[in-house]
């Protein structure tokens, strides 16, 4: 695996998503499947690369704002999960979870691998960006989620991808950033993506407050969280 930076986000590189899906993934004119799509903000902006992309999620809220929001192109959302993608047989061009790899039922992330490989044709490219459990980001809303644990583990079972058909291509780790216009949009969308924080919310509402004002620098109008992310992509044999 080529090391193009340390797996400390310290000192990483302040890139985009846009710029590393460039840089690693060639869109334009592939065949693309966004698991675990969200509110599918990934998933138009492959569209608007030139990438046929269907967006994947499990999540009935997440779908609803997915197909609310103006479309970009000819993408789509369907609710699913990654363990049984609805694709045939080496169908795909590329693979990808962003921020979503670890949302998966630990039981059921190497059978996620393994879809992937049934899917993807050969030489199609497989991709996860997960936050790392450090930075404000993940100071700010630990207290809602802790995912430490979780994380480390998805990043464990990530490393054994090579073990399943898949060649290691690359890792890097970079920064970018999350921003929401207001502590309602931000429980809005934490809230959408598990339904069970309402009551997280609800119990912890001014301590959440104070985090998020706390961890939070602000610019135009907008709260800025630093978010630090790992990349590791693999192609397919």
């Amino acid at each position: 695996m080529t090391q193009q930076s340390s797996p400390n986000w310290h000192g990483s590189d302040r890139r985009s998503h846009a710029d590393i899906i460039e840089e690693l993934l060639e869109p334009n004119g592939a065949k693309i499947v966004d698991v675990g799509c969200g509110t599918g903000k990934i998933t138009r902006l492959l569209t608007e690369m030139g990438a046929v992309v269907t967006g994947i999620d499990p999540g009935e809220r997440q779908l609803e704002r997915a197909r609310a929001a103006k479309s970009v192109g000819n993408e789509t959302f369907i609710e699913g999960v990654a363990e049984n993608l609805p694709f045939n047989d080496q169908s795909v061009d590329t693979v990808l979870y962003f921020n979503s790899f670890h949302h998966i039922p630990k039981n059921d992330l190497a059978a996620a691998i393994k879809e992937a490989h049934r899917v993807l044709r050969t030489g199609g490219k497989l991709y996860f960006a997960e936050p790392v459990a450090d930075g404000p980001q993940f100071e700010m809303s630990r207290l809602i989620n802790d995912e430490t644990e979780i994380r480390a583990f998805a990043y464990e079972v990530i490393k054994t991808v090579p073990e399943v058909g898949f060649k290691a291509v690359t890792e890097i780790t970079y920064v970018t950033e999350n921003r929401h216009e207001s502590f309602e949009s931000f429980r809005t969308n934490s809230t959408s993506i598990n339904p069970v924080r309402d009551a997280i919310f609800e119990r912890h509402d001014q301590e959440i407050r104070e985090r998020f004002e706390r961890f939070s620098r602000k610019a135009n109008g907008q709260y800025i969280f630093d978010l630090p992310i790992r990349g590791n992509l693999f192609e397919r044999l």
